[in-house]
């Protein structure tokens, strides 16, 4: 079976980490930016206030997926307040990041500066900016040495102060790679920021009339034998601040920069994404230049989410309309060089491996640039695909909520096709198959339905700001309605769970749920929805042998709780003899007393509901 084009790259010789979770990292400018003297702190109740916003912020963030965060300027002795933090980050599962800074023949300085960060602050991970050319062959031996001395780096990335030298950081990571002995390489993934992505993200973005394809060409990943795993995306950064004072240069920020991080979030071959603090917070972070933004917190992590759930370990893409392709495509509307669209095989993701058979899980991704909606027809690669098959939108966000793969589309001459809608300046995300909805919540709702109720539990990561709960249901695909509120039971950093019993159901009916998350600000959020159905009521009967003459003992199974009516008939059809009584679940026990009854044949009959359920005939000698 063919494979999807552009499998990952691998230099010969070179190690390439095996990954179990999915690394993301954020990174802003908080107590101190990097233009700014290293170390230098505002006074004690601006950093207050910062160590304290981002240790309520720590929960939210890994529960988001974040599992670095970049701190900008960390010393060795750096106040109790910010190891505070750092422990409160690292009881997330959050490593920091420290910037550290290399000068001309400092390479002994360099390696002092991680020690001391490492044996203070236990800090593993590292950027490092430089103001003079940090030499390969000299970086490695340094690397080396501190690995032999017991400094093992989780991550080590290499910046550049001026973002424009083309190729240097490739060729520069490559020539240091050939330095590292191999059992350095085994532990150790050099990585370098890709400042050329950046700068036609950037481009692309601000300019109307730029063709976005170029963006599959102008990576390292797919302009070299680099691996994503050497490799640091990033979209905005305290860095760009339109340094130079002239307008649209690469120094500038992205000031809608979405769909950039549609981009580095969904196509995981290139590089380990980064977010920056200002984009995910908006005018939450506090930062000049983001009071007036509006948040991308809730699109960002769903793009997380998505991630981890359908793209994560995925080990090829193909880019279908990449220049050049021999894909087919027709454009009914829409700027066919403003519109990204790849296929990622699924078949080792989370989705993939949990299929049944494992594999049939690709991925299609599209990212429309343009001012106008996107209709169009888009041949596939059917390596994992049949005709037949169809694709489902996770993210709700096109006009396609389900694709359809036709062997032949006749009327625009392309072969093996899905039908795709974009509204302008959007994206979505479609997996082959049978796929949920991505839901970014900290909620996880789970259904038991019963014969006569449903009972919802569901679990809350943390509670930081929630007030309570509402909890929503909607019947046979109505509208959602309110049927009781909870209150939180805390509101910090602890995970809760909640039980919330809806009785007044009925059989028959499609039953969707979901929970209302409500904060102190006046906010909320929704959990996942969660379908189900009243299980259809049972019952079991049994006639028993009883140890009395003229007795007759019933064994009654059922999975409800209600009453029943126990009657016994004579042979001429009269009834003789009723008897209210409870109907619990499970195990139930009834006597019947034929003592006084004459000689003759009887019917002991069960009814429910108004029902008859059961009926056996007796005879009572």
């Amino acid at each position: 079976m063919r494979k999807l084009l552009l499998s990952i790259a691998v230099l010969t010789g070179f190690g390439v980490p095996t990954l179990t979770a999915q690394d993301f990292i954020l990174q802003g400018c908080y107590w101190s930016c990097p233009e700014q003297a290293p170390g230098s702190l505002p006074d004690s109740a601006t950093l207050a206030f910062w160590v304290d916003r981002m240790s309520e912020q720590a929960p939210e963030l890994a529960y988001a997926g974040f599992t670095h965060l970049w701190l900008p300027n960390l010393t060795a002795d750096a106040p109790a307040s910010i190891q505070k933090l750092l422990d409160q980050l690292s009881g997330q599962g959050i490593q920091t990041v420290a910037e550290v800074s290399y000068q001309k023949d400092s390479l002994a300085m360099l390696q002092q500066q991680m020690f001391r960060l490492y044996d203070s602050l236990q800090v593993q991970s590292f950027s490092i900016s430089e103001s003079d050319q940090l030499r390969p062959k000299a970086y490695a031996k340094a690397i080396t040495e501190a690995y032999q001395q017991g400094l093992q780096p989780d991550l080590l990335i290499k910046g550049s102060p001026t973002f424009n030298r083309k190729n240097y950081l490739e060729q520069w990571v490559v020539k240091v790679l050939q330095q590292l002995p191999g059992e350095v390489q085994a532990d150790l993934s050099p990585r370098v920021y890709d400042y050329s992505l950046r700068e036609v993200l950037r481009t692309t973005c601000v300019d109307s009339t730029f063709d976005a394809r170029i963006l599959f060409e102008r990576s390292i990943r797919d302009n070299s034998p680099l691996s994503g795993y050497n490799i640091v995306t990033l979209v905005n950064h305290p860095a760009f601040k339109d340094q130079d004072g002239v307008a649209n240069t690469r120094d500038d920020i992205i000031a809608e920069p979405l769909l950039a991080y549609a981009y580095i979030l969904t196509n995981n071959q290139i590089g380990l994404p980064t977010v920056f603090y200002g984009d995910y917070y908006g005018g939450l972070s506090e930062l000049d230049g983001y009071l007036d933004k509006q948040p991308l917190r809730k699109s960002i992590d769903q793009l997380l989410k998505a991630h981890r759930e359908f793209i994560f370990n995925s080990t090829s893409i193909e880019y279908l309309n990449r220049r050049g392709t021999d894909k087919r495509a027709f454009y009914e509307s829409g700027d066919s060089t403003r519109v990204l669209i790849y296929q990622m095989d699924g078949s080792n993701t989370q989705a993939g491996l949990a299929n049944y058979p494992p594999g049939n899980k690709d991925v299609l991704v599209a990212i429309n640039f343009g001012q106008d909606t996107l209709r169009l027809t888009q041949q596939l690669n059917m390596a994992n695909v049949e005709a037949g098959d169809y694709f489902t939108d996770i993210l709700s966000q096109s006009l396609t909520p389900k694709a359809e793969v036709t062997p032949y589309d006749s009327t625009h001459r392309v072969p093996n096709a899905v039908r795709l809608s974009l509204p302008p300046r959007s994206y979505s995300i479609w997996v082959q198959g049978r796929a949920h909805r991505v839901v970014p919540s900290r909620v996880e709702l789970t259904t038991d339905a019963f014969s006569d109720y449903v009972e919802l539990t569901w679990e809350t990561a943390y509670e930081r700001q929630v007030l309570g709960y509402e909890i929503e249901r909607s019947v046979s695909g109505g509208n959602f309605e309110k049927l009781g509120t909870v209150r939180a039971m805390g509101s910090g950093d602890a995970a809760a769970s909640y039980l919330y019993l809806d009785k007044d159901v009925f059989p028959n009916e499609q039953l969707t749920y979901r929970i209302k998350v409500l904060d102190t600000e006046g906010g909320y959020e929704y959990s996942p929805e969660m379908s189900t159905r009243l299980k259809e009521r049972k019952l079991n009967f049994e006639l028993l042998q009883s140890s009395q003459p003229n007795e007759k003992a019933i064994r009654v199974i059922s999975n409800y709780q209600g009453r029943a009516e126990l009657s016994v008939i004579d042979a001429s059809g009269q009834e003789v003899f009723t008897r209210s009584q409870p109907l619990k679940r499970g195990e139930n026990l009834t006597r019947v007393d034929l003592s006084r009854l004459p000689t003759g044949v009887y019917f002991i009959s069960f009814s429910t509901d108004k029902q008859r359920r059961w009926s056996t005939k007796v005879v009572k000698l």
